[in-house]
């Protein structure tokens, strides 16, 4: 797992192109944990490197108890969870012909969405 001053095994910055575009997140970004999450598992399901998945995976961890400690919001994790199951139902519900059961609209997601917030110990 890198940071700004001691960059990790397999450190993006070093190794993009000269006038490559590129996206960093900060762990105070309170979606940043789930889009690295997401990445680590899009890239696992691609094949890629264990070693790269696994500290993508130990980034996640290092950027939540960053935000515990730094008293910041981290969201998401659960909420990216429950969207993409809902996504799959609102996809099945749409390729049913004739279905009986009603497709799964944007309110109704919402509903379902959690919100998942972390605190430092002994403090609520």
């Amino acid at each position: 797992m890198g940071t700004k001053n001691n960059p990790g095994d397999f450190d993006c910055y070093n190794d993009a192109d000269p006038d490559e575009p590129m996206f960093i997140l900060l762990a105070r970004d309170k979606h940043a944990p789930t889009l690295v999450w997401l990445w680590a598992t899009l890239r696992e399901l691609d094949g890629e490197d264990p070693q790269k998945v696994q500290e993508a995976r130990d980034c996640v961890s290092s950027m939540l108890s960053f935000a515990a400690k730094n008293n910041r919001p981290s969201v998401g994790l659960g909420q990216a969870t429950l969207a993409g199951c809902m996504e799959l139902v609102r996809v099945a519900n749409q390729g049913v012909e004739n279905a009986k059961n009603i497709g799964t609209q944007d309110d109704l997601m919402r509903l379902f969405l959690g919100k998942t917030t972390f605190e430092n110990e002994g403090t609520k």
